[in-house]
């Protein structure tokens, strides 16, 4: 996985950036700077920690410091004349105050956001106060987008029963030279998930041992290979329930399963519905 670096570029200790080139996102990395990032437009899925999550418009979460992610935007808007994206994403440092900053007891609040950040924090996709804040933020003189990321943290501190997205009990092994094997399997996946994925084959490109490979994935992901796969198959299925009227069928096999009763199972242990309550509950 990938160690990026979003401030020392900027001899800024908070850098805003908004982009319309999904293509950006789409590497597994990690850095040391936190990440707030709203999708105003696009959709996807967004892999962080062991976390598979599918995404829309209107998208927020502030993702921790270290905590890998990666994400995939869906094909229409990768294409040269395909839909727009529009992201804006604000890094910074968890002493973007200063050196200090973390010390004093008036940071008890931003700390615990801190740590529960690591778990990936997602907000409600029409949170008056957070669009507020990435509308006025890019604007705003460099001392103010300090005030303003203070009060986004004291503000997040307060939220009630806040939604994370990574287990707590996910680890980060943290190893510079991984980001180029795993963004070659997670290249892969995203190209042949809709066929059947074979170990040995994903194992050679991974240069590993099946075995090897097995131990090494569920390490960095959290998950088995079948695990992750079924995972991302049922994410695009839930799109194509919520998005069309293909029959369910046509579904099950364009997502990549090869036995519906098979498709059928694996989807309700997921989501909880079987695919045609799914596509009720959503219509």
């Amino acid at each position: 996985m990938q160690r990026l670096n979003h401030t020392s570029s900027t001899r800024s200790n908070i850098a805003v950036r908004r982009d319309n080139a999904p293509q950006n996102h789409n590497v597994w990395h990690y850095h040391e700077e936190l990440e707030f990032i709203y999708i105003r437009g696009g959709k996807g899925t967004f892999f962080v920690g062991d976390c598979i999550q599918q995404f829309s418009e209107n998208f927020t979460v502030l993702i921790g410091s270290n905590t890998p992610h990666y994400w995939l935007f869906d094909e229409e808007y990768l294409k040269a004349n395909g839909f727009p994206a529009d992201i804006q994403v604000v890094h910074f440092k968890p002493d973007f105050m200063g050196a200090d900053f973390l010390e004093i007891s008036e940071s008890t609040s931003i700390k615990q956001v801190y740590r529960l950040a690591k778990q990936a924090i997602v907000f409600a996709p029409n949170d008056s106060t957070l669009l507020q804040f990435f509308e006025n933020l890019p604007n705003q003189a460099p001392i103010m987008r300090l005030a303003a990321l203070l009060q986004i943290l004291d503000y997040t501190a307060t939220l009630t029963d806040p939604i994370t997205l990574v287990s707590p009990s996910y680890t980060n092994p943290q190893q510079q030279g991984d980001y180029l094997r795993m963004n070659k399997i997670l290249n892969f996946i995203r190209l042949q998930y809709k066929s059947r994925i074979q170990l040995d084959e994903i194992a050679h490109i991974a240069g590993m041992t099946p075995n090897s490979f097995c131990r090494y994935f569920k390490q960095r992901t959290g998950k088995t290979l079948i695990e992750f796969v079924n995972e991302l198959r049922i994410g695009q299925a839930c799109k194509l329930l919520t998005e069309g009227s293909a029959p369910i069928k046509e579904i099950c096999f364009e997502c990549g399963f090869h036995n519906y009763v098979s498709f059928h199972k694996i989807f309700k242990s997921l989501t909880t519905h079987t695919p045609t309550a799914y596509r009720a509950a959503m219509s």
